[in-house]
């Protein structure tokens, strides 16, 4: 598993390079990168975020070990930031893209914040989200 200075790093020799996107159909783009924000074009909206936002994310799927779009919102910034992390740590996540959602693959210990079954949650796709004609 790599650190978000590692991303910080590597996303900003990528500028203009593409990822698949988690959840909606398309790719995404890494449009700018420094030390402070990150902005990504996903399906034709610009999301710009800040480092800070990523790392309080990213610290939240190593306690939770999950991770889904719609559990940040559901909309282009979640979308970038589950596809982004999912991209950047491919060997260290798994992706079930029919629920927007990233496991971590060696988890320690118990999630902070647990499914009331003790299980990955069940496919929604009857309910997956129509967000720009998907």
């Amino acid at each position: 598993m790599i650190s978000i200075e590692t991303m910080k790093f590597r996303t900003a020799d990528m500028i203009g390079d593409e990822f698949p996107l988690v959840f909606w159909r398309g790719k995404g783009r890494i449009v700018a990168s420094d030390d402070v924000s990150l902005s990504l074009l996903v399906r034709g909206l610009r999301v710009d975020l800040t480092w800070d936002r990523l790392v309080t994310t990213w610290g939240r799927i190593l306690s939770n070990h999950t991770l889904t779009v719609d559990e940040l919102g559901g909309g282009a910034d979640a979308v970038g930031i589950v596809s982004l992390f999912a991209f950047l740590q491919a060997d260290a996540v798994s992706v079930l893209d029919t629920d927007g959602l990233l496991v971590v693959d060696d988890t320690e210990g118990t999630p902070v914040h647990q499914y009331a079954d003790m299980s990955r949650p069940t496919s929604w796709a009857p309910w997956r989200r129509k967000i720009h004609g998907d």
